[in-house]
């Protein structure tokens, strides 16, 4: 066998195969022997029929049926002497063989691009935000804590801002009339909150038990969506005092208010310093990502998109059929940047013999079972299973190449507080 390698880029390989017929004529004449074998015909007992007859009636199918078996068997034979990986299925062309002839043909395949890495050990340098908590922060923290233990009173005299309405929502069309399959019952919503905060919105106020009333919601994103809604019933929180007693209420493990306002501020700087700490990694893979030159491989940016039509055909079961081509185009650039982060990643674990023994793992699990509500012994259960291990194996991987990269970066540090972010958002709707 003859084969030679034609670089068509980075990525796509072909192989031009040459298989002389010495070294396929013991298995033709096998394969000729093995569909005699199960022939028959009247006059002939079955696998007697002369060899003649045989090849005028079968002569293509058993050629074709050998052609077939014989292009993966010298095709993998070629990738071994190569020592090439395909990604995807070979594209097979120029395909010549007849009985007594050489076997020739193209195999078309992708294979992992090879690149080379950016110099991340001189050149990383990259912004970072780190946010500091306010006082608005705990205050926010104890009102949801009051939210929680709230107790809910019926409103008689009608709906206003803050209170909480359960209805049937039956979503409209443009002339008024129920769209069939778009009923949603029993859903509770805050009357001044979120999408309810609008304009469209308004005809909620002063709503009591078996009104009915259309809405005009604005969803952002230039969806809208009109809805009669039945209402079911209209309630009230009666949020609690927050006082010692309060504190004891909400969390079992304090004795005082103070207490408690102490222990919120120390979650609320946990949350922070794990939200600049991963504002890190982000930052650090797109520099890397932005300066490292990788050709995406068709055939895998064809696996992401198939990927993402699979999860929207979950999320949008009863709308209507998604479009590939306008798919593709909307998540195009997402895909690319994720499979070049994929490939980058892999190489950066490679070169860096980055490994994770049993120690990373129970000491992973350990720390989740430590921070969790749930009997230790029920966590580490719960990541006995391949899956759970594997997301635990990939998070110690991803926590030590990071740890890795922030060696040599060199971080611009801004601050700014969370209330200037949250005047920011305001500003920005």
């Amino acid at each position: 066998m003859q084969s030679k390698l034609k670089d068509v880029n980075s990525f796509t390989k072909e192989i031009s195969i040459d298989v002389p017929w010495t070294d396929l004529e013991e298995n033709f004449i096998k394969t000729f022997k093995d569909f005699k074998k199960g022939y028959s015909i009247p006059g002939f007992r079955k696998g007697r029929v002369p060899d003649n007859i045989v090849k005028r009636n079968f002569g293509p199918a058993i050629e074709a049926d050998f052609t077939e078996k014989s292009i993966n068997k010298y095709y993998q034979l070629a990738l071994q002497e190569l020592r090439l990986i395909p990604i995807n299925k070979a594209e097979i062309n120029n395909l010549e063989f007849k009985e007594g002839s050489n076997l020739k043909y193209t195999a078309k395949f992708e294979i992992t691009p090879d690149f080379k890495l950016f110099d991340y050990k001189k050149k990383l340098k990259i912004d970072a935000i780190r946010v500091k908590q306010t006082n608005t922060d705990v205050d926010e923290a104890l009102l949801n804590l009051q939210k929680q233990h709230a107790t809910i009173k019926p409103v008689k005299d009608g709906a206003k801002i803050g209170h909480f309405i359960q209805g049937d929502f039956q979503e409209l069309d443009e002339s008024d009339i129920p769209i069939i399959g778009k009923k949603y019952e029993k859903q509770y919503i805050c009357y001044g909150e979120g999408v309810f905060s609008g304009e469209g919105a308004l005809s909620l106020e002063g709503v009591k038990k078996d009104d009915s009333v259309k809405v005009n919601i604005d969803y952002g994103e230039g969806k809208k969506v009109r809805y009669e809604i039945s209402i079911n019933k209209v309630d009230e929180q009666i949020l609690p005092e927050v006082n010692d007693d309060f504190a004891k209420l909400a969390d079992p493990k304090v004795k005082s208010l103070k207490e408690l306002k102490d222990k919120l501020k120390d979650s609320i700087q946990d949350s922070l310093d794990k939200e600049y700490s991963n504002q890190i990694d982000q930052n650090i893979s797109r520099y890397i990502v932005d300066k490292t030159k990788v050709e995406i491989p068709n055939s895998m940016r064809e696996n992401y998109i198939d990927n993402v039509m699979e999860d929207l055909k979950q999320k949008n079961k009863n709308d209507k059929p998604l479009n590939r081509d306008e798919v593709t185009k909307m998540y195009k650039d997402i895909a690319d940047w994720n499979i070049a982060w994929y490939l980058i990643r892999d190489k950066l674990i490679r070169e860096n013999n980055i490994k994770v023994d049993d120690k990373d793992i129970n000491s992973k699990i350990d720390l989740a079972a430590k921070n969790s509500s749930l009997p230790i012994d029920q966590v580490k259960e719960f990541y006995k299973t391949q899956e759970n291990r594997r997301k635990i194996v990939d998070d110690v991987i991803n926590e030590k190449l990071f740890n890795h990269l922030k060696e040599f970066a060199t971080i611009k540090e801004k601050s700014k507080t969370t209330d200037q972010l949250r005047k920011e958002k305001q500003k920005n709707g």
